[in-house]
């Protein structure tokens, strides 16, 4: 049974979304400032108050609480609101609604975002594996953290809500790439851990040069556990991003897998694009 969380919704917006559901859907509807774990739902639905900066940070936040899980976040716009539909989804949502023009379409896109994402392929793992392999190996070996697999999903989503990524390429036998994203505090101590300094210590050169040094490192490690495979490929050099909501792009025809792990109950993600370069259509 899928769970659907509705956010500082009016009573007129909840008979509606309840209307274009599932009978066999369960909604819950909170206020905004209520805490709860976002884990076990499928998505959040999110009415647009009259204040745009309270709706951008309500968003923003609710974002982040989902702690880079595969969750839809849908506002719900009303009016001219659907004209700022760039801000909101630049700062986490989906997308934005508007119940009350097309509820037959309103009502097909909330059902294909209960569509459950796809389980990672057996020939997939093929190359998977070793990324996941690579994550924890680094992890314990440079910083002494378990890293622990949680969850694999498919997303060629290029929006990235963590605060730092590390991005590497990939090319020869296969192309693509892999991307490392952190929020900001994990990966201080992350950082502090690998260079066995004090909290006062790292300053934001020193982050950004870790986090390169990290995917450098996992994707060396995935490289040549990949040898002799169709999915072998040489480094570039890494690159790394900074800021809350920015894009990574991935090769044409590619499938992009999002590796979630936790480390001490804090999310980081692997994102993994790999093309064989005689990959036929």
């Amino acid at each position: 049974m899928n769970k659907i969380l509705l956010v500082d919704c009016s009573l007129k917006v909840t008979q509606e979304i309840t209307g274009l559901l599932d009978k066999g859907e369960t909604i819950l509807s909170e206020p905004f400032d209520k805490k709860r774990s976002l884990d076990d739902f499928k998505i959040i639905i999110l009415e647009a108050s009259e204040n745009l900066n309270d709706i951008l940070e309500k968003v923003k936040k609710l974002r982040k609480a989902c702690k880079f899980k595969n969750v839809p976040i849908i506002l719900i716009g009303h009016g001219e609101d659907i004209c700022l539909e760039r801000q909101f989804v630049l700062a986490g949502a989906t997308e934005v609604l508007s119940l009350f023009e097309s509820p037959a379409a309103c009502r097909q896109i909330l059902q294909g975002h209960l569509i459950p994402s796809r389980q990672p392929l057996e020939e997939e793992m093929k190359y998977l594996k070793p990324f996941i392999e690579g994550t924890q190996n680094v992890m314990m070996t440079m910083a002494g953290m378990e890293a622990e697999l949680k969850e694999i999903y498919f997303n060629n989503e290029l929006r990235i809500f963590g605060d730092v990524s590390g991005v590497i390429g990939f090319s020869g036998s296969a192309g693509g790439n892999a991307v490392i994203t952190f929020y900001w505090n994990l990966a201080r101590e992350i950082i502090l851990q690998m260079a066995g300094m004090s909290e006062d210590e790292p300053n934001l050169e020193m982050i950004h040069d870790g986090v390169g040094e990290l995917i450098n490192m996992i994707s060396g490690s995935a490289k040549k556990a990949l040898v002799g495979t169709p999915y072998h490929f040489q480094l570039s050099i890494p690159s790394v991003v900074v800021g809350s909501g920015h894009t990574i792009g991935h090769p044409d025809n590619s499938s992009v897998a999002v590796l979630l792990f936790n480390v001490k109950c804090e999310p980081f993600v692997i994102m993994v694009s790999i093309v064989p370069t005689n990959h036929k259509e």
